[in-house]
């Protein structure tokens, strides 16, 4: 009786430990990260099973990313090779200041002229994706925002781990306002 007990408690305690360290984490990443802001632009893909998310695509103000110019099959981009977008300061990127490096080459990455923060994803039929291409929101606001985002200039607010990972922090309206 005495090591079910234990058991029960360690089944109680562990998941409760995870879910404090992710919420810790995250909260050191928002807090500690390097903030990126890039536009937004919106589109409707009417997913009935993904739940109240504003959906959208990030530009990243870059001309090359993910494309295949070269007439070599060996230089088509594998599914899952990584791939990165320096950038040479934080805060509000402009058109064409992204620089995209193929395969995150350290050379590079370690170039603080080009590339102070940068950020890690991969190629997906043609377009560089960091993972981070929905926000939940409210359902009672949910139809309000979809329209705004098809029709405002939005930006988002990324926070940017030394890594490359990103952290959606906000979106920020044409008004300056946030969700």
């Amino acid at each position: 009786m005495k090591t079910f007990k234990v058991l029960l408690t360690l089944a109680l305690v562990i998941p409760v430990a995870f879910f404090v360290s992710e919420i810790v984490y995250l909260e050191f990443v928002r807090n500690l990260g390097k903030e990126l802001i890039l536009p937004v632009s919106g589109y409707d893909p009417r997913d009935l099973l993904s739940g109240h998310y504003l959906r959208y695509n990030i530009e990243y103000q870059t001309y090359s990313a993910c494309s295949n110019d070269r007439s070599d099959s060996s230089s088509k981009f594998q599914k899952n090779e990584t791939h990165c977008i320096c950038y040479s300061h934080p805060g509000r990127i402009e058109a064409g200041a992204g620089t995209f490096v193929e395969d995150c080459n350290p050379n590079t990455l370690q170039d603080k002229k080009i590339c102070k923060l940068y950020l890690r994803g991969e190629c997906r039929y043609g377009r560089f994706t960091i993972g981070n291409e929905r926000f939940y929101v409210n359902e009672t606001r949910a139809l309000e925002y979809e329209k705004r985002l098809r029709n405002q200039n939005v930006h988002i607010r990324l926070k940017v781990e030394t890594d490359g990972k990103a952290l959606t922090d906000s979106l920020i309206w044409e008004d300056g306002s946030s969700l």
